[in-house]
């Protein structure tokens, strides 16, 4: 059967407009066809497989492997550069679309799709043309940020030189997560006057532990756990001055960050109504004070499937006005232009508001639909129950009532919200 975004496809050509279609835009559609035929058997894949997965704590590095081979971990890297040179909103929909195969993988890879739009606006042409030759060559990035109990800048992992010149890492790190997919960790740490700084390093380079230890009951095969760094060696082009997150730049601040959130939640909520259609559809036991003798005929049942498929609309929607207002943002950040306070502020506001709306419709989404079965919904082999423990981990992440209380503040008293996000302290 089709799907809704199927049936729903926009329409091309001069009947739909009445205008000549743009050549740049039928190029633009081709290309992204043709990425979308590449990933699409990858997707499949990985969609039969993960609750399987998930029963057995499969870390699958084949599977981030294959999508890395389709091209996905390159998306928006120029075609010159290996890539595929699709848009933000084009990458986008391909983000929501591994969500819904698996939310997992989609996390796993938030660092690696932050640190590519941080290539692709970044200042030092030397930095930009060696990494987008990395990524286009399907290097995958992980990494290692947090530290239990403490804030960026506050932690104690240190990156300093030793007595012949060799920076040296050296700490512990949590929630470490896709580094154990990745050959590649983005690292925060301080130097020896406790002043922020970051590196680069290979997962295979000398003193680097990866465990995957961590215990969330939901996006457990995210590899988000610990990364212990003993002497690490790192090259002196892979140190970076400054903080990875201080809010000067949207490509690796929180909106950027934020929006991979969303996409997740997104991809769960197409997941929900996918998995109810196909519970209802498949189902032939029906109950004595149904009112059909099929599930699928049963109003009552439909009712419930249709406030599912709205509230994922719902998700949808929000998400969108989000990717049209980050991707403006990104490319006018990354053409080098100054961008005016009030039209970064706008652009968070419309996240944390977005925020808001995904997470509480695909949470109850998650929830909603189980009332369409009996007991075999909640067969652990199935394992419904991961889209709601997945969609209550990653909105736990950043919590709604502080990007509730940022909204309010700005309605009211005109304050600009807060874009730094610090673990830790207040």
């Amino acid at each position: 059967m089709t799907t809704t975004s199927e049936r729903l496809a926009p329409l091309a050509g001069p009947t739909a407009t009445g205008r000549t279609p743009d050549p740049r835009a039928s190029r633009s559609a081709a290309r992204l066809a043709e990425v979308r035929e590449r990933l699409a058997p990858v997707f499949r894949s990985i969609a039969e497989s993960a609750a399987a997965r998930e029963a057995g704590r499969v870390i699958d590095r084949d599977a981030v492997r294959r999508l890395a081979e389709a091209g996905f971990t390159s998306l928006r890297v120029p075609v010159e550069y290996g890539g595929s040179g699709l848009s933000f909103a084009e990458s986008a929909e391909l983000i929501v679309e591994l969500a819904a195969a698996d939310s997992n993988l989609t996390q796993a890879l938030r660092a690696h799709l932050v640190n590519e739009e941080n290539v692709l606006g970044h200042p030092d042409p030397a930095f930009r043309d060696r990494w987008l030759r990395r990524l286009g060559e399907g290097a995958v990035v992980g990494n290692a940020v947090t530290e239990v109990n403490n804030a960026v800048g506050e932690g104690t992992t240190r990156l300093v030189q030793d007595v012949e010149g060799t920076w040296r890492l050296n700490g512990t790190k949590y929630y470490s997560t896709g580094s154990l997919y990745a050959d590649w960790i983005i690292v925060a740490a301080v130097d020896a006057r406790g002043e922020e700084i970051a590196a680069t390093v290979p997962v295979d380079a000398p003193g680097v532990t990866l465990r995957d230890d961590w215990d969330g009951f939901g996006q457990q095969l995210t590899a988000s756990g610990t990364t212990v760094f003993k002497d690490t060696p790192v090259e002196p082009d892979e140190v970076y001055r400054g903080g990875l997150d201080d809010g000067t730049r949207v490509a690796t601040g929180q909106a950027s960050w934020q929006f991979l959130h969303l996409a997740s939640l997104t991809g769960i909520a197409q997941a929900v109504v996918r998995d109810a259609a196909e519970y209802v559809r498949g189902r032939r036991r029906s109950f004595s004070h149904g009112v059909t003798e099929l599930p699928r005929d049963d109003a009552q049942v439909l009712q419930v499937v249709g406030e599912v498929s709205s509230s994922a609309f719902a998700a949808r929607a929000a998400l969108d006005a989000v990717v049209t207002a980050l991707g403006e943002i990104l490319a006018r950040e990354a053409a080098g232009e100054a961008l005016p306070e009030d039209d970064v502020n706008a652009l968070y506001i419309r996240v944390y508001q977005a925020q808001q709306v995904i997470a509480r419709n695909v949470l109850e989404a998650a929830t909603r639909w189980f009332e369409v079965g009996g007991a075999s919904a909640t067969s652990s082999a199935k394992r419904f129950d991961r889209h709601w423990r997945n969609a209550r981990v990653l909105a736990n992440h950043n919590p709604l009532i502080y990007r509730a209380r940022y909204i309010g503040d700005w309605e009211v008293n005109g304050t600009p919200p807060g874009r730094a996000y610090r673990i830790g302290s207040a």
